[in-house]
C-alpha cells in the first residue's frame, strides 16, 4: 500500500514538472487597436449640447485612440483615416441636420481633413501618442436652428499596416445649441377650471421639457402628451384628456431669472404644427391666441421665476373670452422640478 502511494505521488510529481516545463510566459505579444472612444459598430450615440450664444465654444467630437500591443508598438508612428459619415447620421436619425462646414472650424494637433461635408480626416499619431481629440470650434451658435439637432458622424476605415481597426470605430454625436433653460423638468401643482369644475381636475404629474427656441427663450415640450407636444394634460371624470390648441411657450430674463416672457404656443404662427394644433392660425403677438382664442398669461400673484437650484414656480391662467367672457378660464399653479439636461 506504501508503496502504491508513493508511486502515484512520484508520478504526479513529475506530471506536474512536465506541465510547468511546458508553460512560457505572456510577453509584450498581440496586436495593436485603433478606435473611437465610446464607439461601436454599428454607430453608438453621444450627446454634446453647447451654449446658444455668439460667442466661440469649442468642443471635443470625436476621442481617438491607439491600444499598443507594446511600447515597441507605441514608438511607432500610426495614420489613421476616419469618414465624416453622413450616411451614419442619416441612419442614426433621419430627422439630424447634418452640421454644415462652415458653422465650424476644426482644430486639435496632428488632426487635418480634407473633402468638406463627407470627406476624410486624417489623424496621425507620433511616437508615444495614445489619444488624440478631434476638436471644433463654433464661433457664433446662434447660427444654429436651436429647435433642431445636429449631428456629425465619426467611422474609422483605414489605419497604417502596424494596427488593426477595433470594432469601437463608429460614432455619431449630437450637437444642439441650448439656453441656460433647456432641460429636462417634472411638472407638479394644481388645476381648476371655472366652465367644468367638478368634472375636471388635476391628473397628476407630468414630464416637461423645455427646449431652446432663442437665447432667453424655450417651448415647453409635454413629453407625457401623445409623445411629446406642447400641452397641458387634465382629468375628465378620471379619463386623462388635453386642451386643443394650447401649450406653452415661455421667455426669462438672463439678469434677474425672472419669466419676462409667457404665451400660447398654438398662438405663434411662426411655430411648426403638432398634433395638438396648427400655430399658424393663431394671432401672433401681442396676444398670442390660438383659432380657438385660447391664451396663456402669467398670474401676477405667482413668484413667476427660476429657484436658485433651477426649479422654476410659475402661476399662469388660460384665458378664452368666447367660453368665459370676463376673467380666466383655467388657473394653474406649479413648480417644475429640473431633472437635468435634456
Amino acid at each position: 500500500m506504501k508503496s502504491s502511494i508513493l508511486v502515484f505521488l512520484t508520478l504526479a510529481m513529475g506530471f506536474t514538472a512536465c506541465i510547468k516545463e511546458e508553460v512560457t510566459p505572456l510577453k509584450d505579444e498581440g496586436s495593436t487597436f485603433v478606435k473611437i472612444l465610446g464607439g461601436s459598430s454599428p454607430s453608438s450615440l453621444v450627446s454634446n449640447p453647447i451654449d446658444f450664444v455668439s460667442t466661440p465654444q469649442t468642443i471635443v467630437v470625436c476621442d481617438v485612440r491607439k491600444d499598443a500591443a507594446n511600447s515597441a508598438a507605441l514608438s511607432k508612428s500610426t495614420t489613421v483615416t476616419i469618414k465624416d459619415d453622413t450616411a451614419a447620421v442619416r441612419a442614426m436619425n433621419p430627422n439630424y441636420l447634418q452640421l454644415p462646414s462652415n458653422f465650424y472650424t476644426l482644430t486639435g494637433s496632428g488632426v487635418t481633413k480634407t473633402g468638406g461635408m463627407g470627406g476624410n480626416y486624417t489623424v496621425t499619431f507620433n511616437s508615444g501618442d495614445f489619444a488624440k481629440e478631434i476638436k471644433i470650434t463654433i464661433p457664433n451658435a446662434q447660427v444654429l436652428n436651436p429647435s433642431r439637432l445636429y449631428a456629425l458622424g465619426f467611422t474609422i476605415t483605414g489605419v497604417s499596416a502596424d494596427s488593426k481597426i477595433s470594432f469601437e470605430k463608429s460614432l455619431v454625436v449630437e450637437i444642439g445649441a441650448k439656453n441656460p433653460w433647456d432641460g429636462v423638468y417634472l411638472m407638479t401643482g394644481t388645476f381648476s377650471e371655472v366652465v367644468n369644475p367638478t368634472a375636471w381636475s388635476y391628473i397628476g404629474d407630468q414630464q416637461y421639457s423645455l427646449i431652446t427656441i432663442s437665447a432667453s427663450k424655450c417651448v415647453v415640450r409635454n413629453d407625457d402628451l401623445n409623445g411629446g407636444i406642447p400641452g397641458y394634460i387634465f382629468s375628465n371624470a378620471g379619463a386623462g384628456t388635453y386642451f386643443g390648441s394650447y401649450g406653452l411657450v415661455i421667455g426669462f430674463d438672463a439678469a434677474t431669472n425672472k419669466i419676462n416672457e409667457f404665451y400660447n404656443y398654438y398662438g405663434d404662427p411662426s411655430l411648426p404644427a403638432t398634433a395638438g394644433g396648427n400655430p399658424a392660425a393663431g394671432t401672433g403677438a401681442p396676444l398670442y391666441a390660438s383659432s380657438n382664442g385660447r391664451r396663456a398669461v402669467l398670474d401676477p400673484s405667482g413668484v413667476n421665476a427660476v429657484q436658485s437650484n433651477k426649479d422654476i414656480l410659475v402661476k399662469h391662467w388660460m384665458l378664452q373670452p368666447s367660453v368665459v367672457p370676463n376673467g380666466p378660464r383655467a388657473f394653474f399653479n406649479e413648480r417644475w422640478k429640473y431633472l437635468g439636461p435634456r
